[in-house]
């Protein structure tokens, strides 16, 4: 990359950073700066005694690390200080995955990362923490790459910990145990780490029956089919449909979708090359996201990330166009919730579909010989 070029991202990125920043959206005013004040006046420990907030844990633990900062700065950049943490986060795990991938100048790429408008409005504009969650994901498809199993389950037991997003991934990881037949005590790591990140909040006095039952109450804090999510289910909602039998059904086809992934890919994936898996890798949350009920605007952040180390790692055309058309989708959904115009996230369902199609076609394409042992090398 050009000095040129790179300067000109960062000091855009920067800009747009301070531009955002002072923003403060209902979310952090209603939820996430209530949460951090009851921190102060409980105090860092005492205040996990009882459940609090909507959050697992550990989100709230680094707002409890930021109580220092209380009445030096306002209470709304304390909050997206905490947010852009996890961008650091995410950009340190990128560059991480483009080593392991062999991307030259993969330093300067990782960097560019932080000026990824998702990414950016995530924390800077929204004040949310979605890259917590993604960058140990990274991590994990780093070491699945790298053939590091045990390694790949722990971080995956620090993401799922962090954020229920991290199913998202999950299917990639099971075919991937399957396909490599990683031991099933291996398996037992991801929960054994999970329980450990709890384990701070469960010393200090929070229930864990609380603990445990966190995403099943956050999954039913909402019922609409999509949350501004740029998927097929936000169109059926913009246009009106947008009942508990069109959720049942928008569930049966994921789950569907979701098998017929782990069956297919369980069954070829061992053989296949870095960036042939993190293609596969790279397909889980556009399925998922895609087909799930009540996704939200924020939820294709992961694939953002992911369909820009592919751009970089293939130098192929089409899957640079692959990463434009996810972004696209992203921040049309961000737009979309935003601006109050649902239609706009449902507009970013065209190229959110036109991307999972480009990611899965040559997954899916038999090879160019018709020797079966070689199409499985490809």
């Amino acid at each position: 990359m050009r000095p040129a070029v790179f300067a000109a991202i960062l000091i855009s990125g920067l800009y747009w950073h301070i531009a955002m920043v002072p923003i403060v959206t209902t979310d952090v005013f209603n939820d996430y700066i209530p949460w951090f004040n009851h921190i102060v006046s409980t105090g860092p420990v005492a205040a996990f005694a009882q459940p609090f907030g909507a959050y697992s844990p550990p989100y709230l633990y680094l707002l409890a690390l930021a109580t220092p900062l209380k009445g030096l700065i306002a209470d709304g950049i304390i909050i997206k200080l905490v947010g852009l943490l996890g961008n650091i986060a995410a950009a340190a795990a990128m560059w991480r995955l483009l080593r392991a991938l062999k991307v030259y100048d993969s330093a300067r790429i990782a960097l560019c990362v932080l000026a990824l408008p998702s990414l950016m409005i995530n924390a800077a504009m929204l004040g949310q923490s979605d890259a917590m969650y993604a960058a140990p994901v990274i991590m994990a498809i780093t070491a699945a790459i790298e053939r590091r199993h045990k390694s790949m389950l722990a971080w995956c037991g620090v993401a799922l910990a962090i954020k229920m997003q991290t199913v998202l991934i999950g299917p990639f990881i099971l075919a991937l145990l399957i396909a490599r037949r990683v031991p099933f005590r291996d398996w037992l790591i991801s929960p054994a780490l999970y329980g450990l990140m709890l384990m701070p909040a469960w010393l200090a006095g929070w229930p864990a029956h609380d603990l445990v039952t966190v995403y099943f109450r956050q999954a039913d804090t909402f019922h609409d089919i999509a949350r501004n999510a740029p998927n097929i289910w936000m169109v059926a909602r913009t246009c009106g449909f947008n009942s508990d039998a069109l959720a049942g059904l928008a569930m049966v086809i994921a789950i569907g979708a979701i098998c017929a992934y782990v069956a297919r890919f369980s069954a070829t994936m061992r053989h296949f090359t870095p960036v042939m898996l993190l293609r596969v890798a790279l397909l889980a949350p556009l399925i998922g996201a895609g087909l799930l009920p009540r996704m939200h605007e924020r939820y294709f952040l992961l694939a953002d990330l992911l369909a820009i180390a592919l751009a970089v790692s293939s130098r192929e055309r089409g899957d640079w166009r692959i990463a434009v058309h996810v972004q696209l989708g992203s921040i049309l959904g961000l737009f979309g919730y935003g601006a109050g115009w649902p239609w706009l996230a449902a507009l970013g369902a065209i190229p959110m579909l036109i991307a999972t199609w480009r990611v899965l076609l040559p997954l899916i394409q038999p090879a160019a010989n018709d020797n079966p042992l070689l199409a499985r090398s490809i």
